[in-house]
């Protein structure tokens, strides 16, 4: 019988294997620690809200800041139109969506209903009067945004930004 020679490893195969091991413990991180960019949840709803953004035509671009004077006559650089896309995409990326809205008897979650709902929250912030959503719109319709459903969000909303 003759005797098997032990094969030693090279140092790359080595270094591969210490990786590999080192991989393996560093790839799950707990929700809280994820990055936007390590969190494909939330990559899925960013790329959701840009869908709703173009359809409502939301202003994307950051609100320039501009001299305005005030009574006192001091003078203070003051946000300018826009944002709008920004806004709720920081609400979303804080919002826990099962806080937002859940489902439960009969009732209907899904993430694009609940984008919705945030982006009219936001359009609405900026023109309280805005008459021109109406649930009877081809996409709020087919997302399956109702009346009821955006007060509800809209109220958790409100909640939120108070406290």
């Amino acid at each position: 019988m003759t005797k098997r020679k032990h094969i030693f490893l090279d140092d790359k195969t080595k270094v591969d294997k210490l990786e590999r091991k080192i991989k393996k413990y560093e790839r799950y991180k707990s929700y809280h620690e994820k990055t936007s960019e390590e969190d494909f949840r939330l990559q899925e709803k960013l790329a959701m809200l840009s869908v709703v953004a173009s359809n409502f035509m939301m202003t994307g671009h950051s609100p320039t800041l501009v001299l305005t004077k005030l009574e006192e006559g001091e003078e203070v650089m003051k946000p300018v139109g826009g944002g709008q896309k920004d806004r709720a995409r920081d609400i979303i990326c804080k919002a826990d969506f099962r806080k937002l809205y859940r489902g439960g008897k009969g009732r209907k979650t899904d993430p694009l209903m609940i984008i919705t709902a945030v982006c009219m929250y936001v359009m609405r912030q900026d023109n309280p009067r805005r008459g021109d959503i109406r649930y009877s719109n081809n996409f709020i319709r087919n997302v399956g945004v109702t009346k009821d459903i955006y007060q509800h969000i809209s109220q958790k909303l409100d909640y939120e930004q108070k406290s």
